[in-house]
């Protein structure tokens, strides 16, 4: 009896003059339409459809933007911790898949050495993250892998001239540049995520970790 009841009701509500078969199904009882139309823009947002092309060069892009962002201290903080808040990890993959390569050219063990760069570099972001949240901070995982991936692009550019140059002293002075670099893009981020009095604390894990990869760079 109730379900012959609820079909009569539904089948009593008048249709709407102008609206389209699809709409008129999707009317309640009460008259009112369950749910607000498909956006238009719905069918152009989705990435399944597009060409491969696009999906590359859209990703290409979102690299650059957050390197341009990570890398560069002198540009505006605000949009730096914007980028470190979206974080994507297709840049830091290429960024340590980079660093692992240029490290192991050329070594008796390659194996061994791009294990212990990916390793170490993974590790780090563990630590990182875990020394963060100890001292009272709010960082992810993922978050402090995209900072590690982005910020060792300098030292990447060092482990690429490292190959090249054979004079000690000009090895000396590109892998402390590179050092410096890294640590003078990365540091604000952490440094921003802990309390002032523990900003020492939280930074030493980061230092260290950029100065094994760069002593790395400089006896290989």
């Amino acid at each position: 009896m109730l379900l012959q009841l609820f079909q009569q009701d539904a089948s009593d509500v008048p249709a709407v003059p102008g609206a389209s078969a699809s709409q008129q199904s999707r009317a309640s009882p009460s008259g009112y339409s369950q749910g607000a139309p498909e956006s238009p823009t719905a069918e152009a947002l989705n990435t399944l459809d597009e060409p491969v092309w696009l999906t590359i060069k859209r990703d290409l892009k979102r690299i650059y933007g957050n390197l341009v962002l990570v890398v560069f201290p002198f540009k505006n903080r605000d949009q730096q911790s914007a980028a470190l808040r979206n974080w994507d990890l297709w840049g830091p993959m290429v960024f340590t898949l980079t660093l692992a390569i240029c490290l192991s050219a050329g070594s008796q063990k390659p194996g061994s050495v791009f294990s212990l760069v990916f390793a170490t570099l993974s590790a780090g972001a563990i630590v990182l993250t875990c020394n963060v949240v100890l001292l009272g901070g709010n960082i992810g995982f993922f978050q402090s892998m995209c900072l590690l991936g982005y910020c060792i692009f300098p030292l990447d550019i060092a482990a690429v001239i490292t190959i090249w140059v054979t004079n000690i002293i000009a090895r000396w002075i590109v892998v402390l540049v590179a050092l410096a670099w890294s640590s003078w893009a990365s540091v604000p981020f952490i440094a921003g995520s802990v309390s002032p009095a523990r900003k020492a604390l939280a930074v030493y894990p980061l230092l260290l970790l950029y100065t094994c990869m760069a002593w790395l760079a400089l006896i290989r």
